[in-house]
């Protein structure tokens, strides 16, 4: 069985131990800080994060993904089915419906799986009104059972109508429940810093910043390896770094990689570059739909600048260099090229370099 996972939050043997940021992660959570998780798409913040609070024995995870999310409605029903799952049990759920009874809690079974749901009816009541039935019950069950609130994809609350007026309310509630810790991710960078560093946000320096980048080597290595033997393929430390190299140093990217290795290779193989060549041409067979669409979006200088991002890379896209190699007159239409890029999502700034969002995508730019 394949032991790489990608695309997914994984835990236990599938997870690549980071110990520095699950102390400092723990530390935090323990004191009861407020805490916005900062990284690049595909770095395993949602992962790290599950996996350190699930591993803390006094608290019990209340995990809330509200990607999609356009009403407040959406809200509560999002954050009611997470309280949900905290606890199956008739005792937990009359509780439940009595803590908000102020939103018309009704309960019901599904008819495939008999599990309970939950509805609530927001209709009768004002944002702040609902907003605070909720986090007051989720204050209430702490009282039992320490908790720490993870809201995923945050950012989506900007897309609510009157977003700044139930943000408001969202904060100025969770302000007054200093025991509970709440931890923001985000997987859009700019709106989660306008969320958190924009002084005009009510969550404005709400939050302690937690960055999480690359894995280390001497954590991700070894790790790696391990997976590699469970199948008896062998791979030496060089190998593996290329393969890092090659992801972006992004670790679902890596893990996708090693994915396509396993596939393309046999028990008891000694693992080559020429593997990583048959693995990255599966990467492609596997992409390469996605990558049409995206070079149909690009005028002829936006193709060239990317090109040539892929083959010198974004350190300095504005050099004598640079423009020479992409055979474009001039700095001001490689800038506005690279704002088009960044737009589309194809490249985003990071300390200063510009990268590609998807790194196969750039290997692939690269042999064409």
């Amino acid at each position: 069985m394949n032991p790489f996972r990608y695309g997914c939050v994984v835990d236990g043997e599938y997870f690549c131990p980071r110990p520095v940021l699950e102390k400092e992660l723990s530390r935090l959570v323990s004191a009861g800080q407020n805490i916005v998780i900062q990284g690049e798409r595909r770095m395993g913040k949602t992962s790290l994060v599950c996996q350190t609070v699930r591993n803390m024995r006094k608290f019990k995870l209340l995990y809330i993904d509200l990607l999609g999310i356009r009403t407040i409605d959406d809200f509560c029903r999002k954050t009611t089915s997470a309280i949900l799952s905290l606890d199956k049990r008739k005792s937990f759920l009359t509780s439940l419906i009595d803590l908000l009874k102020n939103i018309r809690p009704t309960l019901s079974f599904d008819p495939m799986t008999a599990n309970p749901t939950l509805s609530v009816d927001v209709s009768a009541t004002t944002p702040s009104d609902s907003i605070e039935t909720i986090l007051d019950a989720i204050e209430k069950l702490s009282e039992k059972k320490k908790i720490c609130v993870v809201f995923d994809e945050f950012q989506d609350m900007l897309y609510l109508d009157n977003a700044n007026s139930i943000l408001a309310s969202l904060r100025s509630k969770i302000q007054f429940q200093p025991s509970i810790p709440y931890i923001f991710m985000g997987s859009v960078r700019n709106s989660m810093a306008e969320l958190f560093s924009n002084s005009r946000s009510p969550f404005y320096k709400s939050a302690a910043l937690f960055d999480i980048g690359k894995i280390d080597d001497e954590d991700f290595i070894p790790f790696l390896k391990e997976r590699f033997k469970s199948g008896n393929r062998s791979i030496d430390n060089q190998i593996l770094k290329r393969i890092i190299e090659l992801s972006g140093n992004v670790s679902g990217d890596v893990q996708e990689l090693c994915d396509a290795l396993w596939t393309v290779t046999d028990h008891n193989k000694e693992i080559d570059n020429e593997d990583i060549f048959d693995a990255l041409n599966l990467v492609f067979a596997r992409e390469s739909k996605s990558y049409m669409p995206i070079l149909s979006q690009l005028t002829k200088q936006q193709l060239a600048v990317l090109k040539c991002i892929s083959l010198i890379g974004g350190e300095n896209p504005f050099s004598v260099e640079f423009i020479k190699a992409s055979k474009i007159s001039n700095a001001s239409s490689i800038r506005k090229a690279i704002l088009r890029l960044v737009n589309l999502d194809i490249l985003y700034l990071n300390d200063g370099v510009y990268k590609f969002s998807n790194p196969f995508f750039k290997e692939w730019l690269k042999r064409q």
